[in-house]
């Protein structure tokens, strides 16, 4: 039962983020939370701050004002003290040109105590690396900025 549950609550986290309701997000986060994006670009990063992922998500809004991340596949493990969930995710966003941007990504929780204290997402980072490149050359340099520090 708890599982269904927490699929649930991952479900409503990727439209919060798709709606920029980071507050709802980030309320899941322990206080120092683990949180990675792969790569090192714009959006990469490996932070210990629940105040550095909600820079993240603010960025990333930035950059991709339009953007929807929807689960594929959903696998929860665990006890309801000590969870892992692994997300299959599919993010769409129309690019400053119009270009539509999809990709796909990965996202391997792990909750504690009803608590994410570990968040690690992985896209494909060539598709992501070259969505920057339009985005900056469309005038936005933050999308070539270094990672958040």
């Amino acid at each position: 039962m708890y599982q269904w549950i927490f699929k649930r609550q991952i479900r409503q986290g990727f439209q919060n983020i798709s709606h920029a309701r980071f507050d709802e997000v980030l309320k899941l986060f322990s206080p120092d939370i683990h949180f990675t994006f792969a790569g090192h670009h714009a959006m990469g990063g490996d932070w210990h701050q629940r105040e550095l992922a909600k820079r993240w998500f603010e960025r990333v809004h930035r950059l991709f004002p339009d953007l929807i991340v929807t689960s594929r596949q959903i696998r929860v493990t665990g006890w309801p003290w000590d969870i892992t969930a692994v997300t299959q995710f599919d993010v769409q966003a129309t690019l400053p040109d119009r270009t539509p941007y999809a990709n796909q990504g990965v996202q391997i929780l792990r909750v504690r105590w009803g608590k994410i204290v570990d968040d690690y997402l992985i896209e494909d980072t060539q598709l992501l690396v070259s969505a920057l490149e339009r985005i900056a050359s469309c005038g936005n340099a933050e999308a070539m900025a270094a990672p958040l520090s």
